[in-house]
C-alpha cells in the first residue's frame, strides 16, 4: 500500500508542473540519455548491490516551446520484499524526484536520528542534487512536519539577493530511523537558471498592499461544512484571498498580473466543481443515503412522492434530447441529509439526472456521447441560452445568484474541453457569495445544446450576521500576519520570470473569522496547526533533554511554557501520551476515543483532576495492552519498598518490570503522590523506548 502511494506521488509530481500536453512515450530508447540518467543518479546516491532488478521508462513533455525528455528509473531490492529506489531525471541531468523505501527500515518508537542531524543529511543531498545553486537555497518553515510521521520533512526555497523565488522549491524527507534521505521532490522538467530582473525601481510595499486590496481584494463569503455525526449543516462567514491564487501585483507597475497556471494538465471532473471552488463545501451527491429495495417500495407507496417515470419525464422535457439515447438503465431513490428531501436519480444510456421526489424540481443532469455539430456559438449567445434555461427551471433561485465569469481566477485551474462553455451563478446572501450553492450550466458550442446542469442549493439554512465584520483592509493585515506579503520572483502567464508582490506563505486555503480575525479551518472552527511549541522554561532543568527529544518526535504539552514542576492533569497527560493523533479530536471526541480503546472508563473521566502515580500506572498498562493481566493483583509481587494499594499492584509491577516507573531514589512507588509534567515526560519517554525495544 505504501509503495503504491509513493509511486502515485511520483507520477503526480511529474505531472504537476508547467506542462501543456500529456506525455508521449517515444518508440525508440535513447541509450545515451538513459546512460546519463543512471550515471547522474549514482553520483547523487549509492545504489546498494542488493538493488539488482532495474527497470526504466521515458516520457516526453511539451514545456513552453521545447520538448523535454524525462527518464524514470527504478531499482528493486531482491533481498528486501517491496524495497526499492526510484528516481526521475530530465535530459539536462537534473534530478526531479527521488524515493527510497525499505520495509525493514521503518521507524518505531523514538527517532534514532536527531532533527539537527537529519537537516545536515538533507543539505548534503541538496549540494549533490543541485550543486550549481544549492548555496541559494534556504530552509523555510512550512509547518509540514507531521508528528506521527517516521520522517523529518524539510522545504528549501531559492532566494536571489534575499528575494524568494516562488517556483523553485524543493522538499526533502529524511528517515528518523536511518538518517537517510528517503524522498526528494525538486525542479520542474527542463528548468534552467533564469535571468532574474533587478529589484531596483519596483514600487514600495505600502503601494503594493493598497493595489492588492483595491484591485484584487480580500473576499468575504459564506462557507459550509456538514457534521455527519451531529447531522447538522454549519454555515459560517470568512475572509480569504484564495480567489486570487493565480493573480498578483506587478512589482513594477502596481497593476494586476496573471501568474502561470501550472495545473493545466488536470482535467475538470464532472460534478466536482464545489470541491474545486470551496474545499469546505459539502455536495448534495456526497450526502445521499442509499435506500434498500424494501425501503424504496415503502416510500414509493407514499402519495407525496412522484414516480420514477414522472422523474424521468421531467428530465427529458427539460432538454433537447436529440442525439442522446434516453433508454433508462437504472434508477434509485436517495435521501439527502442536508435538505432532508428524497431524490430520484435516473440513469440513461447516454447520461443521468436527478429530480426532487416531492416537488419535481430538476436538480441536475449530465449527458455525454454528444455528437459534434457544425455550429460555433459565441460565448455571449451561449450565456443567453443558459440564463433562459435557468429562468424556466429555477427562476426564484436564479434571481438570488450572481454570474461568476469563468475568466475569474478561481476557475483558471480548471482545464475544460475547448468546445464547452461553463456558466456558474453563485448564490448571494447578505450581499456576499455562498460558494457552496450555485447553479451551473454547460453548453456545447458546436451544437448549442446544454449538456450539463447542476443545482446545488441548501434549503432552510441560517446565515450568520456579518454586519460587524472587520474591513477588508483589516482582514488583509490579519492574513498578512501569516501570509508574508512581499516581493518575490514568479512565473507569469507568458512563462517569464517577473517580480511580483504576493502572499509568499499562502500555498493552501487560508480563511479568517471576519469578526475576530482569527484563522479558522474548513469547518469554521479555530484553526489548529501541527507546529510544535518552543518552551521558554525548561533551559537548565533536569528534564530539558528528554522534553526536547520528545518534541522532536512530536510529543508535547500545548503552550509556550512546559511548567515542568507543575502537577499534570488527566487531560494533559492523555494528550501528551497521544500527541501524534490528539490534535485531530475535540476534547469530547478525544475522550470518546480513549474510552472506546479502554484507556479510561466513563466514570474515570475527569479532565482537570491531578494524576497520581497509581492513576498513571493504570493508564500506562492499558496503553500497553496488559490491563486484563494487571487486573489480577493476586498473581503479582510488589517490587517497590513501600506498600502499593492492592488493586494497583498489578499495574505498578508491570510498569516496574518494563522500566517505565521505577519509583523514587529510595525505591518507593508513592502511589498517591501527584505526578509533575517533568515526571510525565520521563514516563512517556520510557514507554516509547519500551515500545521501540519490542519491535
Amino acid at each position: 500500500m505504501k509503495r503504491k502511494k509513493i509511486l502515485s506521488l511520483i507520477l503526480t509530481v511529474c505531472l504537476a508542473v508547467s506542462i501543456i500536453s500529456m506525455p508521449a512515450f517515444g518508440a525508440e530508447t535513447d541509450s545515451k540519455g538513459l546512460e546519463q540518467a543512471v550515471v547522474t543518479m549514482k553520483q547523487v546516491v549509492v545504489i546498494p548491490d542488493s538493488y539488482k532488478d532495474f527497470t526504466h521508462s521515458s516520457s516526453q513533455y511539451d514545456i513552453g516551446d521545447q520538448k523535454v525528455t524525462i527518464w524514470n528509473l527504478e531499482w528493486e531490492n531482491s533481498d528486501d520484499n517491496n524495497g526499492y529506489i526510484s528516481a526521475s531525471i530530465d535530459e539536462n541531468g537534473d534530478v526531479l524526484t527521488y524515493n527510497k523505501y525499505s520495509p525493514s527500515e521503518s521507524s518505531n518508537g523514538l527517532a534514532k536520528t536527531t532533527k539537527e542531524d537529519a537537516q545536515k543529511s538533507a543539505e548534503e543531498f541538496l549540494n549533490k542534487v543541485i550543486p550549481s545553486y544549492s548555496n541559494q537555497m534556504k530552509k523555510i518553515d512550512t509547518n509540514s512536519n507531521n508528528p506521527s510521521s517516521d520522517q523529518y520533512n524539510f522545504t528549501y526555497q531559492q532566494f536571489v539577493d534575499n528575494t524568494p523565488v516562488d517556483f523553485n522549491r524543493v522538499e526533502i524527507s529524511v528517515s528518523k530511523s536511518t538518517g537517510e534521505v528517503t524522498s526528494y521532490t525538486g525542479l520542474n522538467p527542463g528548468a534552467k537558471m533564469s535571468d532574474y530582473p533587478a529589484t531596483s525601481g519596483v514600487i514600495n510595499l505600502n503601494t503594493a498592499e493598497k493595489s492588492y486590496i483595491d484591485k484584487l481584494g480580500v473576499h468575504l463569503k459564506y462557507y459550509s461544512s456538514y457534521d455527519y455525526k451531529e447531522k447538522k449543516l454549519n454555515v459560517f462567514p470568512g475572509y480569504s484571498v484564495d480567489d486570487n491564487k493565480l493573480n498578483a501585483i506587478d512589482g513594477n507597475t502596481g497593476e494586476v498580473i496573471s501568474l502561470l497556471n501550472q495545473d493545466k494538465v488536470y482535467k475538470y471532473k464532472k460534478n466536482e466543481a464545489s470541491d474545486m471552488t470551496n474545499a469546505a463545501s459539502s455536495g448534495l451527491q456526497n450526502s445521499n443515503q442509499k435506500l434498500t429495495g424494501e425501503e424504496i417500495d415503502a416510500i414509493g407507496n407514499v402519495s407525496k412522492f412522484i414516480t420514477k417515470e414522472k422523474a424521468s419525464d421531467i428530465i427529458k422535457e427539460s432538454i433537447d434530447t436529440t442525439n442522446f439515447d434516453m433508454t433508462i438503465n437504472d434508477s434509485s431513490l436517495s435521501k439527502d441529509r442536508i435538505n432532508e428531501n428524497y431524490i430520484w436519480e435516473i440513469g440513461f444510456k447516454d447520461g443521468d439526472g436527478k429530480v426532487d421526489a416531492k416537488t419535481g424540481e430538476l436538480l441536475s443532469f449530465y449527458f455525454y456521447n454528444n455528437k459534434d455539430g457544425n455550429e460555433n456559438m459565441s460565448k455571449s449567445d451561449a450565456q443567453k441560452v443558459a440564463e433562459q434555461f435557468l429562468k424556466k427551471n429555477a427562476e426564484e433561485k436564479f434571481s438570488q445568484t450572481k454570474y461568476e465569469d469563468s475568466n475569474n481566477l478561481k476557475f483558471k485551474n480548471i482545464s475544460q474541453d475547448g468546445n464547452i462553455y461553463s456558466f456558474n451563478f453563485v448564490r448571494q446572501v447578505n450581499g456576499i457569495d455562498f460558494d457552496s450553492n450555485s447553479l451551473e450550466v454547460e453548453i456545447d458550442k458546436t451544437t448549442g445544446k446544454i449538456i450539463e446542469y447542476q443545482n446545488r442549493w441548501y434549503d432552510n439554512v441560517t446565515f450568520p450576521d456579518i454586519s460587524q465584520a472587520i474591513t477588508k483592509e483589516a482582514a488583509f493585515n490579519k492574513i498578512n500576519e501569516y501570509g508574508d506579503f512581499g516581493l518575490e520572483y514568479n512565473l507569469t502567464d507568458n512563462n517569464k520570470v517577473s517580480l511580483v508582490y504576493n502572499f509568499r506563505n499562502l500555498k493552501g486555503n487560508y480563511i479568517i473569522n471576519p469578526i475576530s480575525g482569527v484563522r479558522i479551518d474548513s469547518e469554521g472552527k479555530t484553526y489548529k496547526d501541527n507546529k510544535l511549541p518552543e518552551y521558554c522554561d525548561i533551559s537548565g532543568h533536569p528534564c530539558e533533554k528528554i522534553v526536547k527529544e520528545l518534541l522532536e518526535n512530536g510529543y508535547y504539552i500545548s503552550g509556550e511554557k512546559f511548567n515542568p514542576d507543575s502537577n499534570i492533569t488527566q487531560i494533559n497527560f492523555l494528550k501528551y501520551l497521544y500527541s501524534p493523533e490528539q490534535s485531530s479530536y475535540s476534547d469530547d471526541d478525544f475522550y470518546e476515543m480513549l474510552i472506546d480503546r479502554g484507556i479510561i472508563q466513563k466514570d474515570e473521566k475527569n479532565p482537570e483532576s491531578l494524576l497520581s502515580n497509581q492513576d498513571i500506572a493504570k493508564i500506562v498498562v492499558r496503553y500497553l495492552g496488559y490491563d486484563k493481566v494487571a487486573s489480577h493483583p493476586e498473581i503479582f509481587k510488589n517490587p517497590f519498598n513501600d506498600s502499593v494499594e492492592y488493586q494497583y499492584q498489578g499495574y505498578a509491577a508491570i510498569c516496574y518490570s518494563f522500566g517505565i516507573m521505577k519509583g523514587d531514589n529510595n525505591g518507593n512507588f508513592n502511589g498517591t503522590s501527584k505526578v509533575s509534567n517533568a515526571e510525565s515526560a520521563q514516563i512517556i519517554y520510557n514507554i516509547l523506548k519500551q515500545s521501540q525495544s519490542e519491535k
